[in-house]
Formats: structure tokens, C-alpha cells, sequence
């Protein structure tokens, strides 16, 4: 009987396999074998796939995230080896598994969580493999951490490293990864035993919250601020931390001062600057006190501020939580918060005019009133110009203009009192306003005075501003004329057909009379409009002839020798 078998040799990285058959068979009490040829097949091999890099951060509540076991992570720094541990902000935390979200933004001062897969490194398939990476930042800074592999042959290498925004020089094996708040760096991993790079991942630093205290009116940083970071949960201050995540910070600074936190490091603001380095997740608003004679929450919007810039020559940012509404502090995104105040600025100064010193009823009248900012540099609050009309005129609809374009107001009820928004106005420019006044028909004659004042929402005020406009009327239309003829013949004679009775006596309330001519008529010329009483001296009448009411109306009251009349200037009253 005869035997066949393959000799198949495994070596794991062999590129060349050999294979060989051999027979063997009885030759009577002998036992023959006997080998074949040699059968040699080449296998090419496929290089292992480039290491990749991704970076991670703690996930907060409602942000989503993956489950991710973190090892032990050793540090091999220039004090030994140690391990990289939790604290600080970050007490609590799991890392077994922790949720974590890929990120290629976190902010400065806390951990960092590196995946590293790299099939090439993983040597031994049914063991978990440890990877010493030497981990690079652009700013000098160089630590070495040993990546453990998530399960045995997965090819991936996870590990942490804390991370500090301290400005200072960097300093390599300290076992933090110093990076710089506010920059894109790209981190690179080395493989430590042959200086290899294996992959690299871009990551953004960022900070929260920080920002600028500056004046709404000029933009210039405000010194001597206190800002307070709340935390609204309690309503007290916020627990913050320093740059390194750990070391105690305070909640309240104070702009343009000096810091120190309980790990004794120095920060230094400068005039209008705060920051508070690190604080945990959460909701929180700023308090914030500013010397006098400023004041918050500035009454600036938005829209007003947008001209300002920082000195660094960036516009400032402004949200709801620059006039004091809460924020949230739960994503990588930037949280600069900067924050207006308000400070009364230089005097406003208004002029009035009106285009015609003298008018007359009916005439129409144009006033002009000027509201300039005499700040050459600061830029005024928003600004009210409260007008008050004199009685004798009214406003003409819809002609009030601020710089030609038809602007909104308010009125009372009477109509005497015009409040017109202005916007704020820049170091050193005016505004405008026109407007028509008619004057009333029934107008007395004699000066009228106009007088208008700016303010704006800080309390800055102007000088009151008056235009002064002559009301004359004229002599004919500013008097009335009573006319009228005594007849003959009692109540059935036509009086226009009737003789007229002369040498009659007519008289008015004030004294003054008249006589009636050979036809009985008389006149009294430049009398005051108004209510008078026309009234004839009976004693006057010829003998023989009595007075009778042939009009029975409600003006002779049923007096037959009196009529009341009224009217207005230039009337012609018959009586």
C-alpha cells in the first residue's frame, strides 16, 4: 500500500511556497519511498493599508455620540512613566466605555481621545498590542503615549492625552499637549521605535467663552469690567477652570487685571478682555459690572454696532448673551461673547428754523431742524426729537422727513406733540428733519413759538431749540362789516320796496352807533369778528312810529328794537 502527503510550510510573510510529494511502498520485506519534484508558486503580497488618525472628544448630553473604550493610557514622560489620568472639569467621566464623538475641533484644555488604525503594527494576531506614538504639534510641544489596541488583531491603537492652552513655551514630556486657543494645528503621530509618520489629523482649538467689554459708542475696550460667568442652574457662580483643565480659575475677573489660578498660573488680560478658560457643560450667562458712567445692557442693536471693530481690527460679536441672555456651552463651536456698554456721550446739538418768519391763515409753513452729534469720534444712543407745535398751527400729513425720506412719529392726541425717532448718528454727523405746518384760519394775531429737543437712550440731551413765525392778518379779512336799512310801513310792507326811515340811531353792545340815512341804511365797518348786539334808539324814531319784530327768529329774542349777530374776519353781516 502506498502513501501520498503534501508538506505545506506556513510562514506568516513568505512570498515564495514550496511544495514536494513523496510515495512510499512495501518492496517485499523492504520499504521503498521515493520523493517527487519540487513545485515552487510565487505569491505576491499586498502592502497594508496607511495608518489613519481620528480624533475624539467627550460627546455632551443630546449631542449624539459612540461608545468607546478607552485603555489605560501610559505616558512616557521626561519625570518616567505615569498614567494619564481624568480631573478637573472631567470628574466622573467614564472611560469604559466613553461616549465620545469624532471631532476636529475641541476646546483647549481638554482631553484628547486618539484612534490610530495601522495594520502594518499589528504584529502578533492573538494578542492586544501596545503602540508607542511620539505625538507633534506645529508650536514645538512632543509627548510619547502608548496606544493600546481595542481588541486583539483589530489593527487600532486608542489612547488619550490631556491638553493645555497655556501660552507659554511648550514643554516637550510634561505629558499634556500644550496647544494654542484660537488656531488650527495638525496633530502627527510618530511611530516611536523607527521616528516613522504613520498619519496625521488637523484639529481646531478653541476656548469658552471669552471676549471683549467694549463702548457701544466708539468701540474702545472698557478697563476695570467685572464679568461674572452664572451658572443657571444655581444661579451662582460658575465653577471654572484654568488652561490646564484642572487648577481652579476664578468665576469673577476683572478687565485689564492680572489672574492667577490655583496651580499658580499667571493670565493677564488686557483692557476690555476676559476669558473664562474651561468650564463643564452646561447653561450659563454673564454678569457683568462696568464702571460709571457706563451702563448694561447697551441699548445698541446688533445693526447699530456692526461698524465697531476690536483692535485687532475684526468686527465684535454680538449675541443674545452680549446683553445678558443665557448660552450654552455644549459643542465644539466657538463661544466668544463680546459685550457692549453704553456711556452718555458729548452734547447733541439741535437747530430749528422755519422757512418764512411772518405767515398768515392758511399759510403753510416749512420747519427745519437740525440734530448733529458734536462727538467727533463716539456715535450717540438712538435718538428721540420730541417737538411741541404751537396752537395755532397743525402738522400737514405725511411730510415728515429725516434727510428727504419720509419718516415715522408719534403724535398726541391734541396734535401738539411730535416724537420722531433718529437713528444714532456717528462722531460728528446730523440728521435732518422737515416738515409742514398750515396755520389755522382762526388764528389770533401775534408771535407763535416752536420749540423741539433731542435725546437719545442714555440720557444725553440737547439744548431746547425754538423758531419763532409772526402771525399777521390781514386788515380787511381780519375785520367784519354790519350793514342794514329801518323802513317804514309795518311787517306787510316788502322792506326792500318800503321807505327807509333816516335820522335813526343804531347802536352796538360797546357804545359806538351809527345814524341811518335818507334811505334808512347805516353801516359800522372794522368790527372784531365775533357775538355783538345790534340795537336802535327808539327815542330817535319820528313821532307817530313804533318798533315791531316782523322776524320773530331766535336772534331778536323777541325784541323788536334788537338783533344778535355773529361772524368771523371779512364777513358782510346783514341786520
Amino acid at each position: 500500500m502506498a502513501a501520498l502527503s503534501g508538506l505545506l510550510p506556513v510562514v506568516a510573510h513568505a512570498q515564495t511556497i514550496s511544495n514536494t510529494a513523496q510515495i512510499q511502498w512495501d518492496a517485499g520485506a523492504s520499504r521503498v519511498s521515493k520523493p517527487s519534484n519540487v513545485v515552487e508558486l510565487t505569491v505576491e503580497q499586498l502592502p497594508p493599508p496607511p495608518p489613519t488618525l481620528t480624533t475624539f472628544q467627550f460627546a455632551t448630553s443630546g449631542s449624539g455620540g459612540q461608545s468607546l473604550v478607552v485603555p489605560q493610557t501610559m505616558c512616557h514622560g521626561s519625570g518616567g512613566n505615569r498614567e494619564v489620568t481624568l480631573g478637573g472639569a472631567f470628574d466622573g467621566k467614564s472611560l469604559s466605555p466613553a461616549t465620545v464623538r469624532q471631532a476636529s475641533a475641541i476646546r483647549a484644555g481638554e482631553p484628547l481621545f486618539v484612534s490610530l488604525q495601522s495594520a502594518a503594527d499589528n504584529h502578533e494576531g492573538s494578542s492586544i498590542e501596545t503602540l508607542l506614538v511620539t505625538l507633534e504639534t506645529p508650536a514645538g510641544d512632543r509627548e510619547q503615549i502608548a496606544l493600546t489596541e481595542s481588541a486583539a488583531n483589530s489593527g487600532i491603537f486608542v489612547g488619550m492625552v490631556n491638553t493645555s492652552p497655556n501660552p507659554g513655551t511648550p514643554v516637550q514630556g510634561d505629558c499634556t499637549l500644550t496647544i494654542k486657543p484660537g488656531e488650527t494645528f495638525t496633530l502627527s503621530g510618530l511611530r516611536s521605535s523607527d521616528g516613522e509618520a504613520l498619519a496625521t489629523s488637523p484639529v481646531e482649538v478653541l476656548i469658552d467663552p471669552f471676549g471683549i467689554v467694549f463702548d457701544s459708542g466708539d468701540g474702545a475696550p472698557i478697563l476695570g469690567s467685572r464679568v461674572t460667568l452664572i451658572d443657571v442652574a444655581t444661579g451662582l457662580p460658575a465653577q471654572v477652570f484654568g488652561d490646564d483643565a484642572r487648577s481652579i480659575f476664578p468665576s469673577t475677573i476683572v478687565t485689564g487685571s492680572t489672574v492667577t489660578d490655583s496651580g499658580g498660573t499667571v493670565y493677564n488680560f488686557p483692557p476690555g478682555d476676559y476669558r473664562f478658560p474651561f468650564a463643564r457643560a452646561g447653561t450659563y450667562r454673564l454678569q457683568v459690572e462696568v464702571p460709571s458712567p457706563f451702563t448694561v445692557p447697551s441699548t445698541a442693536t446688533p445693526a447699530e454696532l456692526a461698524g465697531l471693530l476690536r483692535p485687532d481690527g475684526i468686527a465684535y460679536t454680538i449675541v443674545d448673551a452680549s446683553y445678558g441672555a443665557p448660552f450654552v456651552l455644549n459643542d465644539p463651536s466657538p463661544v466668544r461673547i463680546d459685550i457692549p456698554a453704553d456711556r452718555p456721550g458729548g452734547a447733541i446739538a439741535i437747530t430749528k428754523a422755519a422757512s418764512n418768519p411772518v405767515a398768515a391763515p392758511g399759510d403753510p409753513l416749512q420747519y427745519r431742524i437740525i440734530v448733529r452729534n458734536s462727538d467727533a469720534v463716539r456715535t450717540t444712543g438712538a435718538i428721540t426729537v420730541t417737538d411741541t407745535l404751537p396752537s395755532e398751527m397743525r402738522l400737514k400729513k405725511d411730510t415728515i422727513r429725516i434727510d428727504g425720506v419720509l419718516s415715522p412719529y408719534a403724535a398726541t392726541p391734541d396734535g401738539r406733540t411730535l416724537t420722531i425717532p433718529v437713528p444714532r448718528l456717528r462722531g460728528g454727523a446730523s440728521a435732518t428733519i422737515t416738515y409742514i405746518l398750515e396755520v389755522r384760519p382762526d388764528a389770533q394775531p401775534g408771535q407763535t413759538l416752536n420749540r423741539a429737543q433731542a435725546r437719545d437712550n442714555r440720557g444725553t440731551q440737547s439744548a431746547i431749540a425754538d423758531a419763532a413765525v409772526r402771525i399777521e392778518r390781514d386788515a380787511i379779512a381780519d375785520r367784519m362789516t354790519i350793514i342794514g336799512r329801518i323802513t317804514d310801513g309795518g311787517c306787510t310792507v316788502d322792506p326792500d320796496a318800503a321807505n327807509g326811515v333816516p335820522g335813526v340811531r343804531v347802536m352796538l353792545e360797546d357804545g359806538s352807533y351809527a345814524v341811518t340815512d335818507i334811505e334808512g341804511r347805516y353801516h359800522f365797518e372794522g368790527v372784531l369778528p365775533g357775538l355783538h348786539v345790534v340795537q336802535i334808539d327808539p327815542s330817535s324814531l319820528p313821532s307817530g312810529q313804533i318798533p315791531a319784530d316782523c322776524a320773530r327768529i331766535a336772534r331778536t329774542s323777541g325784541s323788536a328794537i334788537s338783533r344778535f349777530i355773529d361772524g368771523q374776519g371779512g364777513a358782510l353781516i346783514r341786520a
